[in-house]
């Protein structure tokens, strides 16, 4: 008999997370220093950072399907949560690009 694999919404909501305090600190620096040089620099540092930490986490996301920690369905969903975070943190700093002092 096969136990059933773990589900769980933590990677899911993890990857949503991740893009949540991206936005929130991009939107304080644009509140503090707004349209200076100060607030685009803190956005792509930020924005460095978070596309780090989801590569790390989509990175734990494999491990954990690969050692049966998480089962199909919780992987599938979790994947596209990531690309969806992924495209968010992108397109939530593209501003800090396109639209310079």
């Amino acid at each position: 008999m096969n136990a059933m694999k773990r589900s769980s919404v933590r990677p899911i909501v993890m990857a949503f997370v991740i893009w949540f305090v991206h936005f929130m600190v991009l939107w304080a620096a644009g509140e503090v220093w707004p349209k200076q040089w100060a607030a685009n620099a803190v956005a792509w540092a930020v924005t460095a950072i978070a596309l780090l930490a989801v590569c790390v986490h989509y990175v734990g996301l494999k491990a954990q399907h690969a050692d049966g920690r998480l089962s199909g369905w919780s992987y599938r969903i979790a994947r596209g949560a990531v690309a969806i975070a992924t495209a968010a943190v992108v397109f939530s700093a593209l501003p800090s690009v396109v639209v310079l002092p």
